[in-house]
């Protein structure tokens, strides 16, 4: 059987040639892990749960909105007062300041979690 590695075309670097992180690799600990890529505009964060896991937390970001995709697994989050279950390829708005969190995964799950800044040109403005 060919992997994708296999059957690169000539010319084709590994992404290991590229300056880049192994995003859902885990040491299968009861808590969630991630990676956090940070830029002026925006931050993206690929967070995996491990099966069986519970975040308590609620979070309330005033910064910027959220947009949460389930890649993979299963998921239920608290977003303001109610509880929502997410499956693989659902994807959530989260505006800014409203709190989210208190997640739980059954069976874990792969998380793509982007977060739009306030652009800090305007904030004189506000």
């Amino acid at each position: 059987m060919n992997t994708s590695r296999d059957t690169a075309a000539e010319g084709e670097l590994p992404a290991s040639a590229y300056p880049h992180h192994q995003v859902f690799k885990s040491d299968a600990a009861a808590a969630p892990t991630g990676l956090l890529f940070d830029s002026r505009n925006y931050a993206v964060m690929a967070i995996s749960h491990p099966p069986n896991s519970e975040t308590p937390d609620l979070n309330n970001d005033k910064d910027g909105d959220r947009v949460l995709m389930l890649l993979a697994g299963d998921l239920t989050l608290q977003i303001g007062e109610s509880r929502f279950r997410l499956d693989a390829g659902d994807a959530v708005e989260i505006p800014r300041g409203v709190c989210f969190g208190r997640t739980r995964s059954r069976a874990g799950a792969h998380i793509l979690l982007v977060r739009g800044k306030t652009p800090r040109s305007f904030a004189m403005y506000r």
